[in-house]
Parts: C-alpha cells; sequence; structure tokens
C-alpha cells in the first residue's frame, strides 16, 4: 500500500502556517517521498546506525541508506517532520501501517517515518514488525511528554513532588545522621572499655598505634556513607522522573540501580550452592582438625603412646596435619567459590601466589629449619643448651624461630636457620647418666710431684657441694708444657643450670688447697721461676675486705 504523500503538505498549507513551517513541511514532504520511492527499490544500501531521539527519549535506530541520504540523514529529516507535525496542535495519535519493504509510523495519519527491512540488526532477533511496535510505543511517549511540557498544571505537580522528595531526602539524612552518631557513641564506648584490658596486656601505646576505637567505628561510617550516597540516588532519578525533557535519565538512573541490585540478587542466588559446598567441605575439614588435635594433645599429655610420634613432636606435627587438611580444603572448595572463574578472581590469585613466593622464601627456609630441629630432637623445651656463645634453658621451639632463657633471665631469639648452622650443645641429654661433666684446667710446675698435685685437686672436689660424688672426679695430665704440667680435672654435677655455681666454688677451694700446701698454681705461664714460690699464706686468706668464714 503506497500513501500519497504530497497531498499532506499541502493539506498543511491550506491550514495556514507560517512560512518556515511550510518550509519545514515541505523539505519533509520532499523526503517523504524519497523514502516512499525507495520503497520499490531493490535493496536499499547500508551504513553507520543514526538513532532517532525525539524529547531526550530514544525512538529507534535506523541503519539504511535510502537514495544515497544516511541513516544521519534521515533522522534529520525525521526529527523535522515530527516538529512540524507537533505544532498543529493535534491530538498526536501514533499508529503503525505496512507497506512494501518496511512498515511506515504514521502520527494523526501523517507518515512521519519508515522501519525498513534494512533497518533491521537480524543477527541479535530482530524482526522489522518487532522493531517498528518497539518505535512507535517510544514514540507515542516521547510526544505524550512533549504535550506534558505544555501543560503548566503537570508542571506545578512534578515540582511540588520534587519539593516533597526534597524535604523527605533531607530528613532522611537527618535520621541517619542522628543513627551513626548514636552507633558511633555507643561503639565507642564499647571500644574504650576494650581497649583497657587490651592496654593492660600490650600496653598503652601499642593500643594507641592500633587505634582500636577507629577501627570499630569505620565500618559503621562506610555504611552510613553508602545509605546516604543511596539515598541521593534514588532522590536523584525520582526528581528527574518528575520532569518530561529529564524522565528518560531518572528512569535510566532507577533502571541502573534494579539493574545491579537484580544481577547482585541473581548472582548471589546463583552462588548459593557452591557456598553450602564450601561451607560444607569446611565443616568436614574442621572435624577431622578438632580430632586430629584431640588425639595430639593426648600424645602431648602422655595420655596415649604411639611409635611415630612423642610428646615433643606432638604439637608441631599436629599443627603440621591441620594445616595440610585446611590446604587441601580450600583447594578442595575452591572452584565452588562465587566469581573463581572470572579474570579478576585469577588475577587476585596470581598476584598473591607472587607476592608469597617472592616474600616467603627466607620464612621458608627458616620453617624448615624449624622442622629439622623438632625432628631430629637435637633439644627440647626445658632443656640446658648452649648455641654459639648463647647458654641457657629452651622455653620454646616455633616453626621460625627458638627462644632460650639464660642463666641471666635474659630471653634470646635465635631464628631456626642459624641454630642449625652452628654446633649445638645439649647439656641437659645426659644428666641422667650421671649428670654433665665439667672441666677446669690448671698448670702446677715440674717441682711438685704430680701424685701430690691430684691429691690436692681431689681433696679441692671433695670440698666443693655442689659436685657428685658418683661417679667420681677424674684428673688427667692433658699437658707437658715448657715450664709447668697442665691438669684437667673433669667433676660431674647434677644439674647443668649450676655450672657456674660449682666451678665458682670448685676453684675458690682449688686456690685454697693449693695455698694450705704451698705449691704454685703457675697460671698464667711465666718466663723464669721466681726467687719465692707464689702462694698466699693461710694467714693472709682473709685479709680485708675478705670475712673469715666467707664461701
Amino acid at each position: 500500500m503506497h500513501c500519497n504523500e504530497d497531498a499532506r503538505p499541502s493539506a498543511g498549507l491550506r491550514a495556514g502556517l507560517l512560512s518556515a513551517l511550510a518550509a519545514l513541511v515541505l523539505a519533509a514532504g520532499a523526503d517523504v517521498r524519497a523514502e516512499t520511492a525507495s520503497a520499490n527499490a531493490p535493496a536499499p544500501g547500508v551504513s553507520s546506525p543514526a538513532v532517532l531521539t525525539i524529547a531526550n527519549r530514544q525512538i529507534v535506530s535506523l541503519r539504511a541508506e535510502v537514495h544515497g541520504a544516511s541513516p544521519a540523514d534521515r533522522v534529520g529529516a525525521i526529527v523535522a517532520r515530527i516538529d512540524a507535525v507537533a505544532a498543529q496542535g493535534k491530538p498526536m495519535v501514533v499508529t503503525t501501517q505496512e507497506i512494501e519493504g518496511g512498515i511506515a509510523i504514521m502520527v494523526d495519519g501523517s507518515l512521519v517515518f519508515r522501519v525498513l527491512d534494512a533497518d533491521v540488526d537480524v543477527e541479535v532477533g530482530e524482526t522489522t514488525g518487532s522493531v517498528a511496535s518497539q518505535a512507535a510505543r517510544n514514540l507515542q511517549l516521547a510526544l505524550d511528554e512533549v504535550r506534558e511540557v505544555r501543560d503548566s498544571r503537570a508542571i506545578l505537580t512534578a515540582v511540588g513532588v520534587s519539593l516533597l522528595a526534597t524535604v523527605v531526602l533531607v530528613g532522611l539524612l537527618w535520621g541517619l545522621l542522628r543513627g551513626y552518631r548514636w552507633s558511633a557513641r555507643r561503639l565507642t564506648d564499647f571500644a574504650d572499655r576494650g581497649s583497657g584490658r587490651l592496654a593492660k596486656a600490650l600496653g598503652q601505646q601499642a593500643v594507641g598505634q592500633l587505634g582500636l576505637v577507629r577501627l570499630v567505628v569505620a565500618p559503621v561510617r562506610v555504611l552510613a556513607i553508602l545509605v546516604g550516597l543511596l539515598m541521593v540516588y534514588e532522590w536523584l532519578g525520582v526528581v528527574l522522573e518528575q520532569f518530561p525533557y529529564t524522565r528518560p535519565w531518572g528512569e535510566a538512573l532507577l533502571g541502573n540501580l534494579l539493574d545491579a541490585l537484580g544481577g547482585f540478587v541473581l548472582k548471589a542466588m546463583g552462588g548459593i550452592p557452591g557456598l553450602l559446598f564450601v561451607v560444607i567441605i569446611f565443616l568436614i575439614a574442621r572435624f577431622f582438625v578438632r580430632v586430629l588435635r584431640a588425639f595430639f594433645a593426648g600424645v602431648e599429655q602422655g595420655r596415649i603412646d604411639v611409635q611415630w610420634v612423642d610428646e615433643t613432636t606432638a604439637r608441631p606435627t599436629g599443627r603440621l596435619l591441620a594445616g595440610l587438611i585446611w590446604l587441601l580444603a580450600l583447594v578442595a572448595a575452591y572452584p565452588y567459590f562465587p566469581g573463581s572463574g572470572s579474570e579478576a578472581f585469577k588475577g587476585i590469585g596470581v598476584f598473591v601466589g607472587l607476592m608469597l613466593s617472592i616474600g616467603s622464601s627466607g620464612v621458608v627456609n627458616q620453617a624448615v629449619s624449624g622442622l629439622m630441629l623438632m625432628y631430629t630432637r637435637s633439644f627440647r623445651p626445658g632443656e640446658f643448651v648452649q648455641v654459639g656463645e648463647t647458654e641457657g634453658t629452651v622455653r620454646e621451639i616455633g616453626f621460625l624461630t627458638t627462644t632460650i632463657e639464660t642463666l641471666r633471665h635474659e630471653q634470646i631469639t635465635i631464628p631456626n636457620a642459624v641454630i642449625v648452622g652452628n654446633v649445638t650443645r645439649n647439656l641437659s641429654r645426659l644428666k641422667e647418666r650421671g649428670g654433665l661433666r665439667i672441666p677446669t684446667t690448671v698448670t702446677i710446675g715440674y717441682d711438685t710431684p704430680w701424685r701430690q698435685v691430684r691429691a690436692m685437686l681431689q681433696l679441692a672436689a671433695d670440698r666443693t657441694a655442689n659436685i657428685v660424688r658418683d661417679p667420681p672426679p677424674r684428673i688427667l695430665q692433658t699437658g707437658l708444657l715448657d715450664h709447668a704440667v697442665e691438669y684437667t680435672m673433669l667433676v660431674c654435677i647434677a644439674e647443668p643450670t649450676a655450672r657456674p655455681l660449682a666451678l665458682d666454688e670448685l676453684h675458690g677451694n682449688i686456690q685454697d688447697v693449693f695455698n694450705e700446701h704451698g705449691v704454685q698454681i703457675m697460671s698464667p705461664r711465666y718466663e723464669a721461676d721466681p726467687s719465692q714460690p707464689k702462694v698466699v699464706p693461710q694467714e693472709e686468706w682473709f685479709k680485708s675486705p675478705a670475712r673469715t668464714g666467707a664461701g
């Protein structure tokens, strides 16, 4: 069916329109004739699509060229034609009519544009009928909004609704601010009470650096800001929707929010089955970890006896196996996490793995060294050891460091890799087999019979209370030096921590015994014999400020 397009512009002129409007109508009529004639063309060309927009509302996207007129040229002519029809003051009712090669869109019986078959994107499933129907609905809505712009009562109503929405927004924001202040005050009071207890354990300076109060209030502040922004966003959408020209923007704002919320809800609902699997996996892992903890706690306390682990290695073995179980649970649950297959999730995983691989080389070295110390059992907590120049009681063997308490009540933390790379002397391990044997050395001249020296050293050992009598002291001649004989006496003490006190008492008794018998101790070594023996007479043993009976 063909429309008589030339008759319509003539009718418009007969109505007595202004000269400018007549020119527009004539131009529109020419474009209509060109489009009508092109309906019989064999195949219109296709170029870059152009969107027809009326009253700030998108109507349809045109793709076809008509007799050399690009889609953009068609859009310009259609806008002018619709302006001319709207200026006539008619009801502006939009209808459609099938024509050859497409569907005509008409306003008050006048053709304004056509949707051609070449305007349809068949690759996305569009049809000429569906595109034309949607375009007609959009055009009718746009023309109704154009008519609404000219209605002062509708504009006044829109202004009133906007003012009411603004008042409601201000009230909601005021209530939100009051609620935030109330919640922040309650949380601050709670954090102050908690920080007071925490300060006793960590110190006031440490708690101040942690900023516990700010950390507690920060989530509430962020939530309040997000809720306030959401309120302003909704208010803006409602206000824009009241006015015809800005209504598409308001609809877009509300539509985007609803789409985002709907997409979030759909994704959350879709992720629920995966989260259930994750929860089940971690509950199973937690059950096995609890069983392991109970088992190794029994081994550590001596209630359970197994051959492959003892009370010393029970705790680290339990921690290792628990960590392995959690790692396996994480690997098993990873595919079920929502978004685990997304590129962002993969990128975060690669970044975290890279950071761990770069920064954990030293940590892994210390952890492996800690495992070596635990499972080689070179020493255990509570034993007295010497590591390099450090001597003391082992308090804790960790995966990364070992803590030793010295006899001077110093707590020394040594990296495990340092301990593995040094010679470690365990002074407590063999104390059940006769105690710890400690040496002391003196040098005596050749003019003193060695049997006498042995007897005097034995006498000094007998006078020392901290020395164990069984096994008895052992005296050896460990060197024949240039001017003296070197004697080494091995004595046994029951407790390694008493070694400094035992040596102090033993050295004092050795000096007393040798002075009693007029034998000179040749340490340090000398170049020539003195004219008189270097001994201290007994009557001078307690010269001032020494006191009689002092040890």
